[in-house]
């Protein structure tokens, strides 16, 4: 069994954020501030008001082996974290071996799980050592509509 390696996952975290950052600020935002805890990733100016986003980056995901999921993280270390605690606006997920990103706001992804917790998956023991995460698996095929996909290098929407 491979060993979960959280260090490197932070990092590889951090880089992902830099390059959603890196993409709003191509759509017009200006950086604010980054943030350390549960309640959000990024503050980002847009049209003259404050924006909050939650930011994932999926390095697992590669072209040769896509689940076609999203993991919304629910609970970890038995408390609720992810979706249920973040105050961010905006849930975006980097996929940085597939070279998108996926943009949703956060009531509208929580809705999509709401309405079909019976045909989504619950993901119980992710994450780390012990962590015992939680989360739902959001097929990306099914509900790319509700989502703004971007290119993560050329930053053209797909």
């Amino acid at each position: 069994m491979a060993h979960y390696k959280f260090n490197k996952d932070l990092i590889e975290g951090e880089d992902g954020e830099k390059r959603v950052i890196e993409h709003l600020k191509k759509l017009g935002g200006t950086f604010l501030q980054d943030n350390k805890d549960n309640r959000y990733d990024v503050i980002i100016e847009r049209n003259g008001k404050k924006i909050k986003y939650e930011i994932k980056t999926d390095v697992f995901c590669k072209p040769t082996f896509d689940t076609g999921n999203i993991f919304v993280e629910v609970e970890c270390r038995g408390k609720k974290s992810g979706i249920m605690v973040t105050e961010a606006k905006w849930f975006v997920t980097y996929y940085k071996h597939l070279n998108e990103i996926w943009y949703i706001k956060t009531e509208d992804l929580l809705k999509i799980i709401e309405e079909n917790k019976q045909i989504l998956m619950f993901k119980t023991f992710s994450g780390d050592y012990n962590s015992n995460t939680k989360g739902w698996l959001v097929p990306r095929w099914k509900f790319t509509q509700n989502f703004m996909v971007y290119n993560s290098n050329t930053f053209e929407k797909i």
